[in-house]
């Protein structure tokens, strides 16, 4: 009887997530591939891993780099988005808990209006480097707003935001920016 990838990475990662190194129950199990195939990465066991299905959604078709800048962010103990530390921690083990976000006290990106400007800002620290496709920069809006504890699902309404501000233009899929200077 032949093994699924999904069993075989599992298998090979102890029964944990490449990531966190938690326990992953199979049924929160989904394979990552690390340099996406749609980038050209292979459907084999070099290139995949096993995570949970929460954190494979926040990578989506991410470059490995921008992976890696997602996973070098954390500073520290990896946050499970899925919330599997906390699932997996035993009585004996304090839970691990994500450090409140620094921010300033008039900052509030709980509402839209916050998420839109917690994107920009985040685009404004990239310079030159801010995606040119309209692909990326969504997957770039969605670890923003994660990094701050935002639902990455809002970003198509915050890239919406952008293109209706006049912000962010899309033509055939290549963007241009105008964003405004810091306030």
């Amino acid at each position: 009887m032949a093994t699924t990838a999904l069993d075989r990475l599992l298998f090979a990662q102890g029964g944990d997530c490449f990531f966190c190194h938690e326990a992953l129950p199979r049924g929160e199990a989904s394979v990552e591939h690390l340099v996406a195939s749609t980038l050209g990465g292979g459907d084999n066991d070099e290139n995949c891993v096993a995570c949970c299905k929460t954190l494979n959604r926040l990578f989506g078709r991410m470059s490995l780099k921008e992976k890696m800048q997602l996973l070098l962010k954390q500073r520290g103990d990896f946050q499970c988005p899925g919330g599997l530390v906390q699932k997996a921690a035993t009585p004996t083990k304090a839970p691990v808990t994500a450090a409140p976000p620094k921010k300033k006290a008039a900052e509030d990106y709980s509402t839209p209006e916050g998420q839109v400007r917690l994107a920009a800002e985040d685009l404004r620290k990239r310079g030159n480097s801010r995606p040119g496709n309209e692909e990326k920069l969504l997957n770039t809006i969605r670890s923003a707003l994660f990094h701050k504890g935002q639902l990455e699902d809002r970003a198509a309404e915050v890239l919406e935001a952008f293109k209706r501000s006049g912000w962010v233009m899309v033509t055939e899929g290549k963007v241009t920016y105008n964003l405004p200077p810091k306030e």
